[in-house]
């Protein structure tokens, strides 16, 4: 899927379409942040005298490599869209399906959602609407200049 944005829909429609840009460095973040986890968790038997698996350190380098080669891919297209794009849509669209696919992608990998009872999915389901909506609201009326005199005013005329 990657692969098939990066060569052939991102060259052809990149510059028309953000979600191409979007869908590529959001992609690449089920990469990053999972590769961050598990440099986090293999560093520490890594790096001992004496390490409980003898591929450790090679788990270590490869997901090092793979966490270096995504960020540089993440930040070329970023910087493609921000070129082609306005950054208050870029930015609001990007964050919420960055969220939402490396929520997905550590779930999947790491299970971390076996030991959550419904209630605290909910709460969190709840609190992830609720962020990604006030980004997205932030994000579009950043420049939407209103103060009260204004308001008052227009509420003055209706009356």
């Amino acid at each position: 899927m990657l692969t098939l944005l990066i060569f052939w829909l991102a060259p052809a429609y990149g510059r028309k379409n953000i979600m191409v840009y979007i869908g590529i460095c959001s992609l690449l973040g089920t990469f990053t942040v999972p590769c961050t986890k598990g440099i986090g968790l293999v560093a520490q038997d890594a790096f001992t005298s004496d390490p409980s698996s003898p591929g450790a350190r090679h788990l270590f380098l490869c997901l090092l490599a793979v966490l270096g080669c995504s960020i540089l891919i993440q930040f070329r297209y970023i910087n493609k869209a921000l070129e082609d794009f306005d950054s208050c849509i870029f930015s609001a669209i990007y964050y919420v399906t960055f969220t939402t696919l490396v929520l997905l992608a550590t779930a999947i990998l790491f299970q971390e959602w076996t030991k959550v009872g419904a209630v605290d999915f909910l709460a969190i389901l709840c609190g992830f609407i609720t962020v990604s909506t006030g980004v997205i609201l932030i994000q579009m009326f950043k420049e939407f200049n209103i103060n009260f005199r204004e308001v008052n005013k227009t509420l003055e005329k209706k009356e």
